[in-house]
């Protein structure tokens, strides 16, 4: 044992924010160093157990399972904390370790910690070490000296731990550590208590120390100038047994103690075989008899309720399918899967809850089909079981399961209920600092200039799809490698934030993953609590919870089937009978829309370029709509035109074989699924349709030792089939060029299923499909814009919010005999809380229409509508029914909440309010006269309260100019931003949302710009913002030059170059101005504003009606228009709108 050390303090990357070392770089550094053994000691968790033990025991070094954690006091006048490390001996320590670790509670004022009374009750087969000197149970109240403490708390750990107790040595150079080892080595004596000495370990060496006190700055929002931030040494580094046996070699048995400790653990973390839950209730039939059961009842039912008929061979083939598939998974052991979630599932439907038709390859399952797990008919639609479970490649089912949004939990609750809340858990995921963020994280915390550092984080290449590191940006980007050679500052920045990237930063819950236990979990994984509210965690990722032996299901929240139900529901109230399930999937109609791109609000098909190739495509079947859901991805995309022009007959249907027709004749010779593939691997060269998945996963991974495995039992198959040599290699060849992005049919079908029946409701009952889609999308201004916008493309009514009319959801009102219009949520409005408006829809169900004011300050309780409540019903127009002078009441606000006030209090003292005995047209309050909002500031102030233009929008009244220059739309750009990379453009719009900075380079600044299309954000650098700035103002009308930039690969970036004053730029146009007005009382207002004006070639007119016909009378002629005359035009109240021409 001479010269062997192990380390027993060891802090991975799952030490969150402050662990710096890899399970890899731990492995290696062990062979390296010829260290038999290392231990794992992450604080407060156990996230990495499982990983580090498959590590460690593949390259042939023994783990050791440990945990470093805070304990309470142990005494009744003890009630501080402090940690200590735990490890396991053996399977009973790691068992009780899991109970500890789960046990973890949060308080307000420590850190998470357990009990004395739980580690008593948990101590069987753990050794524990007291701790070091920055927060250790013994070792900090060695340090300061408290002698008393040290003893009483080693006195009772003795009681506890016996033989497993050992008093922790380190020397990392620290004054204070050199004072509390007196103290421990007397303690030691008087005890008779074995010391061991540790290092506690972050880093990997000395040089990357800087490195670790940033990352431990990070997490906590400190600096590096920050007084109170956690300060090590240069010591806490992994070092080796050479330097650890120097360091301590005058108490070797410090060292060999180390030794020892590691023979006597003698276990570490298993993977384990799938471990199924018991399906309840079933006492006197096996799990495998009643899932046939229901199984063969079911489909029978299919049979029975199918819009189709079923011929007696048809229904001899689905029988066989059935049985073929019942005999696999009953093989293989999951029918206690399958019955897990046709349970779930089952409560879900007969309780109301919308449940998605399937996604993933459990949708190519007709046992899934006949149990209502899915909806798609895999037989009618090519979909394939061995997609889903491959009965030659031993693996778990996987059904994801979609639910309304709304109700999902309502699922999970009912699962914690059904099968034991301690037996139910989520699946932590771990969020890592990515090259752009450990940049952005480290200039923080070094102090450098913002603007610096986003200009150094926007040089790394955004490749959502395969982000590239910080090593690999600087190969490929020149402008980073220059930044770099000429200032040092950047050149610490960029080595600090390669040192830290990749690290684990956060815990989080996977989406939508649970893991259901035969037994209490914590006998089986550790567990996480981010609250106590919060149904615990696993503490293991997906990937290691499953080698742990738990199975996944997932509960995914999918918000268009919250808005398919709202919108069936809907439907409902005009046909009792409809029913989603039973639309047919031939609706001309709703092709015919598809066709046009009309698609806005549609499921998978609204983006723009969705919208285009829609319009190309021209589909008329549903097989369309899965193949271009399949087809509009990065590589396939390719294939999009030749299964365009195939289909309408412009180019010739090619099969690369003749046998292949039968597969590829849906989707005109081109191969788009994998299904597909597996197919034509059957047909070509006798695969079976399991072998056929692993070829295709095979070509998936481009494993070149499985790839050539694959290809020689091709070729002997297709030999076989009479196939040519250099026809089957090209044949494979070409299949393995589709395999690595061809997609799954069965998630695409239920996909492509939920997209048309969205679509299907919008051609059919638009009313209910914007209703819907709008009530879910309530709080998004972005969206709710959107949709405005497209309801008036299509004739539809909008209707203003209205205290009399309006709900918490969009609804359809009647606004004449058989015309309906969807009228506005007062929910949406901005300072308007739900449950506030809830309330007063409750209030007049029961009491009928507020008639005035003074009728809804009685009849609404004190306090439910707030000062900021009141402005934004007034400003969006919401009270126009008891007053229709908005700025009368916007002025009288305070007057309202104490004339409510007084109210609230005469009903408390039950005294008899006057309005009882008045007239209820008669109003109490006396709003003061005032004069109502211009056009232009009623239509600003239903800005700023519902956060889009409803009524109109100031654009309007330019269309005309407009129209006459090349003016893009800020949706055209941000939908096709690629249309525009490096182009100069034109938009014109208000702005708002700005925001003016300064970094080490100058002035920059950015602001959003609104116009008929939606908004988009524009950033303006100094040369722009010295020339411009006096246009930066809220609400300003202006015309922008911009040039839409694509930098490295991060999408749209729209870069303002000039902007003009709108009104300037119609004034410089000798433009002339129409007024248009139902009544001339305001033509006494105006006159002021049109004397002494330069002469010009511009005329002001006034539309109006006289005897019912429009008239145009012109009032000034011939002058000169500028930014400010019609500026205050617009103001002048009386005038409905402005026209330019």
């Amino acid at each position: 044992m001479k010269n062997l050390f192990v380390h027993l303090r060891v802090h991975s990357n799952f030490s969150l924010a402050e662990g710096m070392l890899s399970f890899d770089y731990l492995s290696e550094f062990c062979k390296k160093n010829n260290q038999p053994a290392i231990a794992i000691t992450d604080t407060s968790n156990m996230f990495g157990v499982l990983e580090f033990s498959i590590e460690m025991v593949s390259n042939g070094i023994q783990p050791i399972i440990g945990i470093q954690l805070n304990i309470s006091g142990v005494t009744n006048l003890d009630n501080s904390i402090g940690e200590v490390v735990l490890i396991a001996k053996n399977e009973i320590g790691y068992k009780n370790l899991l109970v500890l670790t789960s046990k973890l509670s949060n308080n307000s004022e420590f850190d998470k910690f357990i009990n004395y009374e739980d580690l008593k009750n948990y101590r069987d087969g753990i050794i524990l070490l007291t701790g070091g000197i920055e927060n250790g149970f013994v070792g900090k109240p060695a340090s300061l000296g408290n002698i008393k403490l040290v003893n009483e708390r080693l006195g009772v750990l003795k009681e506890l731990f016996e033989d497993n107790l050992y008093i922790e040595l380190q020397r990392h150079g620290i004054k204070s550590q050199i004072n509390a080892e007196k103290i421990l080595l007397d303690a030691s004596e008087n005890f008779d208590l074995p010391l061991v000495a540790t290092n506690d370990c972050f880093f990997e060496n000395e040089n990357k120390f800087n490195a670790h006190q940033v990352l431990t700055c990070i997490d906590k929002g400190l600096t590096i100038s920050s007084k109170n931030r956690r300060l090590l040494t240069k010591e806490h580094y992994l070092k080796d047994s050479k330097k650890m046996v120097s360091l301590f070699e005058d108490i070797p048995d410090a060292i060999e103690n180390t030794v020892i400790i590691a023979k006597r653990c003698s276990f570490f973390v298993k993977t384990h075989e799938p471990i199924l839950p018991k399906f309840p209730g079933l006492a006197k039939i096996s799990e495998t008899d009643f899932l046939s059961d229901i199984s063969k009842k079911g489909l029978m039912k299919r049979f029975e309720f199918s819009t189709e008929k079923f011929t007696d061979q048809a229904k001899d083939n689905y029988l066989n399918r059935l049985t073929n598939e019942l005999n696999i998974i009953n093989k293989m052991g999951f029918a206690g899967y399958f019955l897990i979630v046709y349970d779930f599932i089952k409560w879900s439907k007969s309780n109301n809850i919308p449940v998605g038709p399937g996604r993933g390859s459990g949708a190519g399952s007709i046992v899934a089909w006949s149990l209502n797990i899915t909806d798609l008919d895999p037989i009618r639609w090519g979909l394939l079981f061995e997609r889903f479970l491959n009965p030659e490649r031993i693996s778990m089912p996987d059904f994801d399961i979609d639910f309304c949004q709304d109700r999902r939990e309502e699922v999970i609750q009912y699962v914690r209920e059904r099968y034991g809340k301690d037996r139910v858990a989520q699946i932590i995921t771990f969020g890592s600092l990515q090259a752009k963020a450990a940049i952005r994280d480290v200039g923080r915390v070094l102090e450098m200039p913002y603007g610096q550092v986003d200009k150094i984080a926007k040089l790394i290449p955004f490749i959502p799809s395969s982000p590239i590191t910080i090593q690999e940006a600087i190969h490929k980007e020149e402008a980073l490698k220059k930044e770099i050679s000429e200032d040092e500052q950047v050149k610490h920045l960029i080595k600090t934030a390669i040192d830290i990237e990749g690290l684990n930063r956060h815990a989080s819950t996977h989406a939508a993953g649970l893991v259901i236990g035969d037994r209490p979990l914590n006998q089986l994984v550790p567990l996480y609590k981010f609250s106590e509210e919060e149904i615990p965690a696993t503490q293991f990722n997906m990937k290691f919870v499953e080698k742990a032996g738990l199975v996944k299901f997932d509960f995914l929240g999918l918000k268009t089937l919250t808005v398919l139900a709202k919108a069936e529901s809907l439907i409902i109230k005009k046909d009792k009978n409809f029913s989603l399930n039973n639309i047919l999937l031939n609706d001309s109609r709703t092709y015919e829309m598809l066709s046009t791109g009309s698609t806005t609000g549609i499921f998978q098909l609204e983006s723009a370029g969705m919208k285009d190739v829609l319009i190309g495509l021209k589909p008329d079947r549903f097989e369309d709509i899965v193949a271009v859901v399949s087809l509009y991805r990065p590589g396939p995309m390719e294939n999009i035109p030749s299964y365009i022009n195939r289909k309408h007959g412009r180019e010739k249907i090619v099969y690369m074989h003749s046998s292949l027709e039968t597969i590829l004749q849906e989707t005109y010779g081109i191969f788009i699924y994998q299904e597909q593939v597996l197919r034509a691997a059957q047909i070509l060269a006798d695969f079976s349709l399991g072998s056929a998945d692993i070829l295709r996963r095979a070509m998936g991974k481009k494993d070149k030792n499985e790839m050539f495995q694959q290809k020689k039992a091709f070729l002997t198959g297709a030999k076989n089939k009479g196939i040519g040599e250099d026809k089957a290699n090209e044949i494979f060849d070409q299949i393995s060029a589709f395999a690595g992005y061809g997609f799954n049919k069965s998630h695409a079908a239920a996909y492509a299923l939920i997209a048309y029946q969205t679509a299907w409701i919008k051609t059919n009952y638009p009313h209910e499909f914007f209703a819907s889609m709008m009530t879910v999308e309530s709080n998004n201004t972005e969206k709710l814009s959107i949709f405005v916008q497209d309801l008036k493309k299509i004739g539809r009514s909008i209707l203003k919010p209205c205290i009399n009319y309006s709900s918490d959801e969009f609804k359809i009102e009647e606004v004449s005999q058989n015309k309906f219009g969807i009228r506005y949520s007062l929910s949406s409005l901005k300072n308007v809380g739900d449950e506030c408006i809830k309330k007063i829809v409750q209030i007049r169900k029961k009491e009928g229409f507020f008639k005035n004011i003074d009728d809804l300050l009685n009849k609404v309780s004190y306090g439910l509508i707030t000062k900021k409540t009141f402005e934004s019903l007034i400003k969006s127009g919401a009270l126009d029914a008891l007053e229709n002078n908005r700025n009368k009441l916007f002025r009288s606000i305070e007057l309202m909440i104490v004339h409510s006030h007084s109210i609230e209090k005469d009903k408390i003292s039950n005294q008899q309010n006057l309005f009882n005995e008045t007239n209820q047209n008669e109003l109490l309050i006396n709003l003061p006269d005032t004069q109502e909002w211009s056009a232009h500031e009623k239509l600003n102030n239903e800005f700023s309260s519902l956060g889009l233009y409803l009524s109109s929008h100031p654009l309007k009244n330019y269309l005309n100019i407009l129209n006459k220059i090349d003016i893009k739309k800020t949706s055209e750009i941000l939908e096709e931003p690629h249309k525009y990379f490096g182009k100069n453009t034109q938009l014109c719009g208000i702005v708002f949302k700005i925001q003016k900075k300064l970094s080490s380079r100058g002035r920059w600044a950015s602001f959003y710009l609104n116009d008929l299309g939606g908004e988009a954000e524009i950033v303006i650098y100094s040369d722009t913002i010295n020339k411009h700035e006096d246009q930066l103002n809220e609400r300003n009308l202006v015309l922008v030059d911009v040039e839409i930039k694509n930098e490295t690969n991060q999408g749209c970036r729209i870069i303002g170059r000039r902007i003009r004053s709108l009104n300037q730029f119609i004034s410089e146009k000798k433009c002339n101005v129409l007024l248009h007005s139902e009544n001339n009382k305001f033509l006494s207002e105006i006159v002021p504003l049109l004397n002494d004006l330069d002469v010009g070639d511009s005329n002001i007119s006034l539309i109006s009606s006289i005897d019912q016909k429009k008239v145009e009378i012109k009032i000034r002629e011939n002058i000169k228009l500028s930014s400010k005359l019609i500026s205050n035009l617009s103001l002048v109240d009386g005038i409905d709108s402005i026209n330019f021409e």
